[in-house]
């Protein structure tokens, strides 16, 4: 197997069919394959898709297992050498994943390398970034939903930030590998930026390639409900990710 993308849905039957739809066109070649991790569903996704695209693998829970751990399920049941993590709020396209694919082989020093995200509507959003540290998170809650997604200031080629956010990310099994995943202590957020740290401390480069592009559903769950559950939870995550790394901004 040449590229295994891994796809995570929780009560988004719409998204996840919408994002199925944009990539299955990888399903026309033997040597790729799509994994779709139902995280406790129940409105049906797992038996819809089923239905629509029997030729995806389906790894069902019960209970919601949170991003990493969902997401670790669905990396290891895979088999290809190139591994992509994709949310199910995005459409994507096959040419761009092959690209993915392709930017890897011709850069044997990357380990991790992901796509320019947009807007349904075309505007840039921020999906490369800083350390996630207090300072920011805080400023994220205190703008709350008049906060934009949209990025400042775009690059026109590749760059090595500090993380890509998880929304796409494609990356060698190999770097996966060794890894030994991605840290299941965190629910959801910031796994994305501890994984991108994994990458880095093997010797290889994180790659924000802004020549490939994804159309993404920007959510802001945790910060419009910071009284929330969810929020606690990734309060609860972030504490976990700056006690492990051992600094705060």
């Amino acid at each position: 197997m040449d590229i295994s993308l891994v796809i995570l849905t929780c009560n988004q039957k719409g998204y996840t069919l919408r994002c199925l739809e944009s990539v299955s066109g990888l399903l026309d070649h033997p040597d790729r394959e799509i994994i779709l991790v139902d995280n406790g569903s129940a409105d049906g996704t797992a038996e819809e898709v089923a239905s629509r695209f029997p030729a995806v693998k389906i790894v069902r829970f019960n209970e919601n297992r949170g991003v990493a751990g969902g997401r670790n399920a669905g990396l290891r049941a895979a088999s290809g050498r190139h591994l992509m993590i994709l949310d199910n709020d995005t459409v994507a396209s096959p040419e761009v994943i092959e690209s993915l694919s392709a930017y890897l082989d011709s850069h044997a020093d990357t380990g991790l390398v992901a796509p320019r995200l947009v807007s349904p509507g075309g505007d840039v959003q921020t999906s490369f970034r800083a350390y996630p540290g207090i300072g920011e998170k805080l400023n994220n809650v205190l703008l709350g939903r008049r906060k934009s997604s949209v990025a400042c200031a775009v690059p026109t080629s590749p760059i090595e930030p500090f993380y890509v956010i998880g929304a796409a990310q494609m990356f060698t099994a190999d770097v996966y590998k060794a890894s030994g995943g991605l840290d299941e202590k965190i629910f959801f957020g910031p796994e994305d930026a501890d994984f991108c740290m994994a990458v880095r401390a093997q010797g290889k480069k994180v790659v924000y390639n802004p020549t490939l592009t994804i159309i993404h559903d920007w959510q802001r769950a945790t910060t419009s409900r910071i009284f929330s559950r969810g929020a606690r939870i990734h309060a609860a995550a972030l504490l976990y990710f700056y006690r492990k790394h051992r600094r705060w901004l």
